[in-house]
């Protein structure tokens, strides 16, 4: 796109955010006419462009379309991370980490930095798998095994049979719970975990492709901490967080990190029915009535593997990388080099999930790409990661050699942002070029 349309689009949209209408109708934030006021670049950490086959001028268009992602005003932060070949070339943040009139809010409001933490929501979901994956490297499970083997009061009603590789695949057939549970209840470790076992199955024989919003994650840390005899967050410190040298990344958050954490906000227009109920089957919660639960420690007060680890962009960059090096972090062998690749092959070809609605590919554990055009953008079909309530993305790309992680702070549903972000990956993609072939 030509830098007048583009330097025409983000002017249009900051004078939408800034605008009174867009504030009531479509709740957007006011845009700074400085952005480099709320800019935050880790210059001693990035390197320079040339290193990873890169230009300054690529480096700079991709961040050009983050800032017009921040303009359209419906995030309070963007953060973005970028590897090549190993090499941090990007890691920027823009916006306001807290104090954008957030309930309970600060009155001054506070930038976002590279260092600031933020929730990845169901991206959480990629690196909970991984942890399976290692169980099963470690030989203390056997992914073919039934769930019911490990955590024997989930064989009621039929599901005897469904194993845990289903359950990463997304066919473990207990893609929801109905309950009037009070949310803030329902995503307590124990309370859900029974919910699910006495759950009748969608499909007994896991076939069924249906997004497990926050289910999986729940069975798989049932599984986990039953064979390990240790708590999920404690086999995360010991295995990954520490030898990583994560300083933010875990389970949740004490209250001193939650204090640290960019605060989130639902924008756009008002979601009438019935596209509230649409909404709740895949994001574990009502986009109105439970909008405010996300910037509650109840939340993070407790894991939630499917949906509430905290990192930086940064530190989520790096994990990626991780599983791009065949699950090597510098000198230390964090997961087997098979593990790695057994968690990002596809376990279902493109068709049509039946909770999102839409077509989509799984490994086990993980979203993948698409060509011509997948979630991370064009011609990633060799692209491997996970979104995160809607504009959250955490991925690898082998064919590029990157490791990206998108966090965005702003959640709009009913709004016009989409053709912003879709620009954004196609910069990256198209930006950053393919050292081999796509796969036929």
């Amino acid at each position: 796109m030509p830098l007048s349309v583009s330097s025409l689009t983000r002017s249009m949209n900051r004078r939408a955010a800034n605008s009174r209408i867009g504030q009531r109708v479509l709740r957007t934030l006011p845009v700074p006419a400085d952005l480099e006021a709320v800019t935050d670049v880790d210059r001693a950490g990035e390197l320079a462009p040339g290193s990873a086959g890169l230009t300054q001028d690529d480096v700079s268009a991709i961040w050009s379309r983050a800032e017009d992602l921040y303009c359209t005003g419906y995030y309070p932060a963007v953060m973005l991370c970028i590897r090549r070949h190993g090499k941090i070339t990007l890691n920027r943040a823009i916006g306001l980490a807290r104090g954008f009139g957030e309930p309970g809010g600060p009155e001054i409001p506070e930038p976002v930095s590279v260092t600031t933490p933020a929730c990845l929501y169901s991206a959480s979901k990629a690196v909970t798998a991984i942890l399976i994956h290692k169980l099963a490297d470690d030989g203390h499970i056997n992914l073919l095994d039934p769930v019911a083997h490990y955590v024997p009061e989930f064989a009621r009603h039929g599901k005897e049979r469904l194993n845990i590789l289903q359950i990463l695949s997304h066919r473990g057939g207990v893609p929801g719970i109905q309950s009037e549970i009070p949310l803030e209840e329902l995503v307590r470790h124990e309370t859900l975990l029974k919910l699910i076992c006495e759950a009748e199955p969608t499909d007994v024989h896991g076939r069924r492709q249906a997004y497990h919003a926050i289910t999986g994650g729940t069975i798989l840390q049932a599984i986990l901490e039953r064979v390990t005899g240790r708590s999920i967050r404690s086999y995360w410190h010991d295995h990954f967080k520490k030898p990583m040298r994560f300083s933010h990344f875990d389970y949740g958050a004490t209250r001193k990190e939650f204090d640290r954490m960019a605060r989130d906000r639902f924008a756009g227009a008002r979601v009438p029915q019935p596209f509230r109920t649409y909404f709740r089957q895949f994001l574990g919660l009502d986009v109105e009535k439970d909008r405010d639960f996300v910037n509650n420690y109840a939340f993070f007060s407790e894991p939630v593997p499917a949906g509430n680890m905290i990192a930086t962009a940064e530190e989520t960059s790096r994990f990626f990388q991780m599983l791009l090096d065949d699950g090597r972090y510098g000198d230390k062998q964090i997961i087997s080099k098979l593990a790695a690749h057994r968690a990002t092959w596809e376990t279902s070809p493109h068709q049509l999930d039946n909770t999102l609605k839409v077509p989509l590919r799984y490994s086990a554990g993980m979203m993948l790409g698409g060509e011509p055009f997948g979630l991370f953008g064009p011609h990633t079909g060799s692209a491997f990661g996970h979104l995160g309530l809607i504009n959250t993305f955490a991925w690898a790309d082998p064919d590029r050699d990157i490791a990206v992680a998108l966090l965005c702070t702003g959640k709009p549903l009913l709004a016009h942002n989409a053709f912003t972000l879709i620009q954004l990956l196609r910069e990256i993609n198209n930006r950053i070029p393919r050292r081999r072939p796509p796969l036929s």
